[in-house]
């Protein structure tokens, strides 16, 4: 009895650990990562901030592009699922000296990719 018993706990904490672990895994690596939306705000310091889509805004994704500190803006992919975080998506730049992008009015970008150039147009976050 005593054995079934120590078994019994043994399994109880392994479980409790695992399901912690998960807990803490879900945490840390599966973020939703909203936040690099919510902070692609436009400011004086960072005026080409914002949340940007091609067609229109009706899409469900785009890019949110946001102050990253001494003139430099991240680019992070947004779509149902959440966000890349800053600087994972794309590195961090300075937008308009940067050739990979054309900013052709302030509320209209181009992305230069792999397909080519991809125009945004800056539309009102999703969330």
């Amino acid at each position: 009895m005593k054995v079934a018993l120590k078994v019994f706990l043994y399994i109880l904490v392994a479980l409790v650990l695992l399901i912690v672990g998960l807990v803490i895994f879900k945490e840390q690596v599966i973020r939703e990562n909203w936040h690099v939306e919510h902070n692609a705000v436009s400011s004086g310091a960072h005026p080409l901030a914002g949340f940007w889509k091609t067609d229109g805004c009706s899409d469900d994704w785009g890019l949110a592009i946001g102050p990253a500190g001494d003139g430099l803006y991240y680019v992070s992919f947004c779509g149902p699922g959440g966000c890349f975080e800053e600087g994972d998506y794309l590195p961090n730049t300075a937008i308009e000296k940067d050739p990979k992008y054309n900013v052709t009015s302030e509320n209209k970008i181009e992305v230069l990719t792999e397909k080519g150039w991809s125009r945004y147009i800056r539309c009102p976050g999703r969330t």
